[in-house]
């Protein structure tokens, strides 16, 4: 492994400050097994595992197997806390979301589902740049309903419908926004069921949601068919109506807008609560953010070599690797991040600065937080020709600009780099410590010794 144990650990420790020592070090030991085998073959994992702490030689496979399985079936894993700050580090990140007219920023919620046979994976992720960033999950077996949920995860049940697990979901990422912010549920035709859109208009959020065409569509002067017929699009054209009826039967009050844009195959159609139609077409524009993010899991990044294959019988062992694989994807993502901060200034193997020797319970400063990762870059255009790839990023890159979860594994492979890595984790520390839980003195002395990498000699 290039990548630096402690540097993982640490960023672990950040992220997931109420979990055992114990706990910390097998997600650490997992995230870096991922890295040096990227599938979720059980097997595979296991032999990339270190030796067990104290352990005079290398276990057998069947005892890195057993200390695996102990890890994905504990049943006192707060992965609430890991979700929590998952959430914090978004809003830091996606500054890029868009407003209303009033100026009032909108916390797009990208929601959809993944699927490893016969077990299905719901995300739901927040834009940071060209990639969505995954804050909550719960995985289920896609014919028995039994269902993982970040609420009770060690303890998964069974679900009388595959829209009541969704449901949860979107219930637990609600439940801990902040109450200043606006989210807006955006999700493909998968999710377009009028229950749904009845219950996020009972419960006040807003929502928009793509449905097919032959959706039947009910206008107020009466006039109602399928939504194909209804608006009748050229490539190019788009219609918004500010009232309209979701479903034949159920009739639930919606706003919807037509667009077809130039180059589309065909149009979209999305019921909405919002009311602006320029706000609607820029969020469902970036629903495509968390396929990225898929991509990424699943081909790319991570998981490149097994993809969506994998052996595991268990719902609850899925949803833990699949639960390391989203904090690897968010490490990736803050070390490349860092690497867009640092790096184009010409100093690759960063000394020791003001960030790297404050304690963790230093207050986050602007000068502190400006030496951390950089905010995302803007998402490359699809067509027309592309920018030239910066000199920096030539050692990392050949053909193309890498995104920046992709340029964070190329950092994490480099042994060279990684004091940029520590400068991330200990800047991690610093953010992140204002919501750190109410230690007593003594975890406190505790956690300042122990959390924290010694700076580079």
């Amino acid at each position: 492994m290039t990548t630096e144990y402690g540097n993982v650990l640490t960023f672990v420790q950040h992220l997931a400050p109420t979990w055992r020592k114990t706990q910390q070090r097998m997600l650490s030991e997992i995230m870096l097994a991922l890295l040096e085998r990227p599938t979720l073959c059980a097997t595979e994992i296991a032999r990339a595992l270190p030796p067990g702490l104290g352990a005079s030689e290398p276990a057998s496979l069947h005892g890195r197997l057993k200390r695996l399985s102990r890890f994905l079936d504990n049943p006192r894993l707060d992965e609430g806390a890991l979700w929590r700050r998952c959430s914090l580090l978004s809003c830091r990140f996606g500054v890029d979301w868009p407003s209303t007219e009033a100026g009032e920023g909108v916390l797009p919620l990208l929601m959809d589902t993944t699927y490893f046979e016969p077990f299905a994976a719901l995300t739901i992720a927040v834009p940071c740049g060209s990639r969505g960033l995954s804050i909550a999950l719960s995985t289920y077996d896609r014919y028995s309903l039994l269902a993982a949920t970040p609420q009770a995860a060690a303890s998964p049940r069974y679900w009388d419908s595959q829209n009541l697990i969704e449901e949860n979901l979107l219930d637990y990422v609600f439940a801990r926004l902040a109450p200043g912010i606006r989210a807006v549920v955006v999700a493909d035709a998968g999710f377009a069921r009028a229950s749904l859109l009845r219950q996020l208009l009972e419960h006040g959020r807003h929502f928009v949601i793509r449905f097919d065409a032959d959706t039947h569509v009910t206008l107020p002067d009466g006039q109602s068919g399928e939504a194909q017929a209804i608006f009748a699009l050229a490539p190019g054209q788009s219609r918004f109506l500010a009232q309209a009826y979701y479903g034949k039967e159920a009739r639930v009050p919606v706003a919807v807008l037509g667009l077809w844009e130039v180059g589309q195959e065909q149009p979209w159609y999305l019921a909405t609560s919002l009311d602006r139609a320029e706000l609607i077409a820029c969020l469902y524009r970036w629903r495509m953010r968390i396929e990225a993010g898929y991509r990424d899991d699943k081909s790319g990044v991570i998981c490149r070599q097994g993809g969506d294959t994998h052996r595991l019988s268990s719902v609850l062992h899925l949803h833990r690797l699949l639960m390391a694989c989203l904090c690897l994807h968010w490490l990736m993502a803050l070390v490349g991040l860092q690497a867009h901060s640092t790096l184009p200034q010409g100093d690759e193997a960063p000394g020791q600065s003001a960030l790297e020797t404050a304690p963790p319970d230093t207050e986050p400063t602007d000068e502190l937080i400006h030496q951390g990762p950089a905010l995302p870059p803007a998402p490359l255009p699809h067509r027309g020709p592309a920018p030239p790839l910066p000199q920096w990023m030539k050692r990392f890159a050949v053909r193309g600009h890498l995104s920046y979860v992709r340029l964070g594994l190329e950092v994490l492979r480099s042994p060279d780099l990684a004091t940029l890595v520590r400068r991330l984790v200990h800047w991690l520390g610093i953010y992140l410590w204002p919501f750190a839980p109410a230690w007593t003195k003594r975890q406190l002395r505790y956690r300042r010794h122990h959390w924290w990498p010694a700076p580079a000699s």
